[in-house]
């Protein structure tokens, strides 16, 4: 049998993560219909970024010089995604926050505070990156559990352009899903469509 020397094969064209998605809060999924439902955030802007850390160890063992199949362990796994949101509103801000609470009693404005500690309330149910693979009709679905920002907010102006807001909504797991060893992030990838 030979081999290619390239990757590219007649299924690659319906392989391929298009466009930079949109970003939804409290997304769900119905398992009747397979279809989702949620409240989409907003615009963004220069995408948005899915990112997982995974911190493994392995024993060191006298003797041994290399590493050893099973003998590797998961010390941390944690799931982020950067969303860089165009959109602004005031649940928006306080999201970007993350300890934060919004004073909606004012005529002419809902007035946004910080707090230094963090509530229960302060966790989105999730927060959602939709898009679309190339060769199917369903949505790639990336979804953070118990999403909170909490590293901060930065908020940058200029001349000629829009204010873009980075969010980095980091994933939590519950306190039952611990002895499960499960994590706090799901990845719906559509079946290929076999001909």
């Amino acid at each position: 049998m030979a081999v290619n020397t390239v990757g590219v094969t007649n299924a690659t064209p319906e392989r391929m993560l298009l466009d930079a998605g949109a970003i939804y809060k409290n997304l769900t999924f119905d398992e009747l219909t397979g279809d989702f439902t949620g409240e989409v955030m907003g615009a963004t802007s220069g995408g948005n970024e899915f990112q997982v850390e995974i911190e493994t160890r392995a024993p060191e063992l006298d003797g041994v010089k290399t590493r050893i199949r099973g003998l590797k362990f998961v010390n941390s796994h944690e799931a982020q995604l950067t969303v860089n949101l165009k959109e602004l509103t005031a649940q928006n801000i306080k999201n970007a926050i993350g300890p934060a609470d919004i004073d909606e009693t004012d005529d002419n404005f809902d007035i946004i505070t910080g707090r230094s500690a963090i509530k229960d309330a302060d966790y989105l149910d999730n927060v959602s990156f939709v898009g679309r693979l190339s060769g199917s009709q369903k949505p790639v679905v990336i979804m953070l559990k118990n999403a909170l920002s909490a590293e901060g907010f930065t908020l940058t102006s200029e001349d000629d352009n829009e204010a873009i807001v980075p969010i980095v909504f980091h994933a939590h797991a519950d306190f039952e899903d611990i002895e499960s060893g499960k994590v706090a992030y799901e990845i719906y990838w559509p079946k290929e469509v076999v001909a």
